[in-house]
């Protein structure tokens, strides 16, 4: 496997070369989704710092994010309001912070985000 140097300077151009790092550190995931964010689709479990990362860069990287945290879900809909149809479950703080963003994400609620009210 390549040294980390040489898997960071991979990276930093381009952050799909994460899929050819077996076992990539988490240093090595943070450059990658901080150059694209859809790179975290090749990290097997990753950090909520890396998720993160990935969803400031882009948020609809959220998409290939399994059960994100709610500080993930808000970044997502703050890069990118129509970041919310891939939140299963979203509170009302994410849901009010995606229509400030894109006031037509609204279109993306589901019913049953309000049957329990």
């Amino acid at each position: 496997s390549p040294s980390e140097a040489v898997q960071l300077e991979a990276v930093k151009k381009c952050g799909y070369a994460i899929r050819y790092i077996a076992s990539p550190s988490e240093a090595v995931q943070l450059e990658a989704v901080k150059k694209c964010g859809y790179a975290i689709m090749y990290i097997a479990s990753p950090s909520e710092a890396v998720q993160l990362a990935a969803v400031e860069q882009d948020g609809l990287a959220i998409q290939y994010i399994a059960s994100p945290s709610e500080a993930v879900q808000l970044e997502a809909v703050k890069n990118d309001g129509y970041a919310i149809k891939y939140i299963a479950s979203p509170s009302e703080a994410v849901q009010l912070a995606a229509v400030e963003q894109e006031s037509d994400a609204i279109r993306y609620f589901k019913d049953s985000w309000f049957d329990a009210e």
